[in-house]
Formats: structure tokens, C-alpha cells, sequence
């Protein structure tokens, strides 16, 4: 009976430490490109106006790895400017993770990223 009560104790105070807790995304899927990488529209990470949309993106490759890029979108100017990007192996364990602070990229006519920008506006 003690150990018990020891393992209630010890969820109670993992979950009260916020190890329990996640985060609902809202993926939705892209198209796959001739790489055969697909994209995904994080929904619940979306926030935009007329001028700026900033979201989360996840590029999956056929090997299962992915990574997760945070990038704002300009209108105006048609571009993104990338914020950071996360990536994980196909177990779902990170395996980097870097700023991208500064990283402006005009958005091109038909490519996957103007695919986007059109979905937003």
C-alpha cells in the first residue's frame, strides 16, 4: 500500500510540475514536392493580419525525420523572414535547434512558400 501511494505521490507532482502537460496542434497538410518532402500548416500557431502572418511550418522527409520552422510572412513585400527552426529525428527526438535571426528570403512565383502565402491571403 506504501508504494503505491509513493507512485501516486510522485504522478502528482510530475504532473503538477507540468511534465503531463502538451500542447494540441492543428497540422494541415500541404502538398508533397518532387523531393518527396511534405509541409504542414501548424493552425493553432497562426497569427496574422492584413500586413504580417507568422506560423509555424513542418517539413517532413521521406525518411520520417522533420523540422519545424517559426517564420513570418510579409505581404507587402512578399517575403519571410524565418525565426528558428527545431528538428527531430523519426522517433521524435530533437536533434537541433538554432535562431535564424536575420534570415529575409524573397518569396518565388509557384514555389512552395508563394503555395502558402496564398493560402494565408
Amino acid at each position: 500500500m506504501k508504494k503505491w501511494f509513493a507512485c501516486l505521490a510522485v504522478a502528482g507532482l510530475l504532473f503538477s510540475a507540468g511534465v503531463g502537460v502538451s500542447h494540441a496542434e492543428s497540422w494541415y497538410a500541404l502538398d508533397t514536392d518532387q523531393y518527396g518532402r511534405t509541409g504542414y500548416i501548424d493552425n493553432d500557431s497562426v497569427d496574422k493580419n492584413d500586413a504580417r502572418a507568422t506560423l509555424r511550418l513542418k517539413i517532413v522527409d521521406p525518411n520520417g525525420d522533420h523540422s519545424i520552422y517559426t517564420m513570418t510572412f510579409n505581404r507587402a513585400d512578399k517575403t519571410i523572414q524565418l525565426i528558428d527552426v527545431t528538428t527531430y529525428n523519426q522517433q521524435g527526438y530533437m536533434i537541433g535547434s538554432e535562431t535564424l535571426a536575420n534570415t529575409k528570403v524573397q518569396i518565388q512565383e509557384g514555389s512552395n512558400l508563394d503555395h502558402v502565402y496564398h493560402l494565408i491571403w
